[in-house]
């Protein structure tokens, strides 16, 4: 089969939102069928997911970058080439990284218009709870929804923000969760260690992932007298900020900043439970990686969340993203501290018994079912 992939929006950079794609394409390609993508743009050329594909077979079909930078698109969102292919190809797959507004650009909605009857699939990897759509918007994103044959989103809770949102049900809705890293073994071995250790893992941009409101807690007198260590793991616009925080809460001799990791391996035989105080998810990568790890996780109640982190169970689960009710959770794990590695094993069991074990073959067989939608008309 001819399968076409095309990423959005057109920006730069490599995120979470973009594993379950790559994942689809990189089963597709070893199951012998044709895939051509269109990944978000890669300034720097390291991406190393898209050049294992290209390497296993893929076909790039380049953006026009034109003014395109970190912060702003620039470049066109759907290169003539994938127009073009769209044609010819037997399923397309849209990968809306933010929101469901990606959907609604003018030239996406000349491919939808362009490629029926060719089944259609839309994966949206954040429904943001605090989101809002004009009334022009709400009636046309209803419209893209029904003309697909299948509607991918990362989690149950991500559903029924969506159909909120739309003042709508969604059909043919399949939960997919992004997948974790290959190369992980599994549950690791406790770390030896008399210090706390925690790992704040994620793009280091507050609005979504509320480092700032975790560092405040961790300013609050207590932690001045208990012996703990926080690794921010990842890479992200607001680093010099949360450096300048650091300093401003007088933390500089607790925390550090390890920039993007490879290896979750060598990142969790070192800490002993995952801090993501978030302020929207879907169902963050960073969560299930550290549980299948053995890790406990600390979390705010967004996305699925609950899902697979239950208080003193496999976690903790903030009341809020606010200050307070993290700082109530802190002092919830903190009391509960030696029992972090029994949390981390029950966290381990209770992923491998809920996690989609081929998430990337889940959204290929639903391709390949060539599901088509009952309406033909595009408002």
């Amino acid at each position: 089969m001819r399968l076409l992939i095309l990423s959005l929006p057109s920006v730069a950079g490599w995120g979470g939102s973009e594993e379950l794609w790559a994942e689809t394409a990189r089963v597709a390609l070893e199951a012998g069928h044709q895939v051509w993508i269109t990944p978000r743009l890669d300034i720097d050329r390291r991406d190393a997911p898209v050049r294992g594909l290209i390497e296993a077979g893929a076909v790039v079909l380049h953006r026009n970058p034109g003014s395109a930078t970190r912060r702003g698109p620039g470049a066109e969102v759907v290169p003539a080439a994938a127009s073009r292919v769209a044609g010819t190809a037997d399923a397309i797959l849209l990968n809306a990284g933010g929101s469901v507004r990606e959907l609604l650009h003018p030239e996406v909605l000349r491919l939808v218009r362009q490629s029926r009857p060719c089944p259609l699939f839309l994966a949206v990897r954040l429904v943001s709870e605090r989101d809002l759509l004009a009334d022009a918007e709400r009636q046309q994103a209803r419209a893209v929804l029904e003309l697909a044959a299948g509607v991918l989103l990362p989690a149950r809770r991500s559903q029924r923000i969506l159909e909120r949102l739309l003042a709508a049900p969604v059909p043919r809705v399949t939960i997919v969760p992004s997948p974790v890293r290959r190369d992980l073994p599994g549950l690791l071995p406790w770390p030896a260690t008399g210090t706390a250790r925690f790992a704040c893992v994620g793009r280091l941009n507050p609005v979504q992932k509320g480092q700032d409101t975790l560092l405040e807690a961790f300013a609050a007198a207590q932690w001045r007298q208990r012996d703990w260590r926080l690794a921010f793991v990842g890479r992200g616009i607001c680093r010099g900020y949360l450096e300048d925080l650091v300093h401003h809460y007088g933390l500089t001799d607790r925390v550090v900043f390890s920039g993007f990791q490879d290896s979750m391996v060598d990142v969790w035989s070192q800490n002993e439970l995952l801090l993501l105080p978030s302020r929207e998810e879907g169902m963050p990568i960073a969560v299930m990686e550290a549980m299948y790890c053995g890790r406990p996780c600390l979390v705010t109640d967004v996305g699925d969340n609950r899902r697979f982190v239950r208080q003193s169970e496999t976690g903790f689960v903030a009341r809020s993203d606010r200050v307070e009710g993290l700082a109530e959770a802190l002092e919830d794990a903190w009391r509960q501290r030696a029992s972090w590695p029994e949390l981390g094993r029950l966290a381990h069991t209770l992923f491998c018994q809920e996690r989609d074990p081929d998430p990337g073959g889940t959204v290929l067989s639903l391709m390949l079912s060539g599901r088509e939608s009952p309406s033909d008309d595009l408002v």
